[in-house]
């Protein structure tokens, strides 16, 4: 059981906080996919570097 829901008495409407709920939701969901990608762009960077760095053809030569 939660302590929140100790100290706090349920609400009487439950359905004015759906929206809340799938806002909140959907904000995480953004955020969380923004990080994927974030982390998704920075491997394939860091891949594209390396492997430059390894061929000897460095990414400052390419445009």
């Amino acid at each position: 059981m939660n302590l929140a829901s100790l100290m706090n008495p349920p609400r009487k409407h439950e359905e004015d906080a759906a929206p809340r709920r799938l806002k909140l939701i959907r904000i995480q969901t953004t955020v969380l996919l923004q990080g994927a990608l974030s982390a998704a762009q920075e491997s394939v960077k860091s891949f594209r570097h390396m492997r430059d760095v390894l061929t000897g053809a460095y990414a400052q030569a390419r445009t």
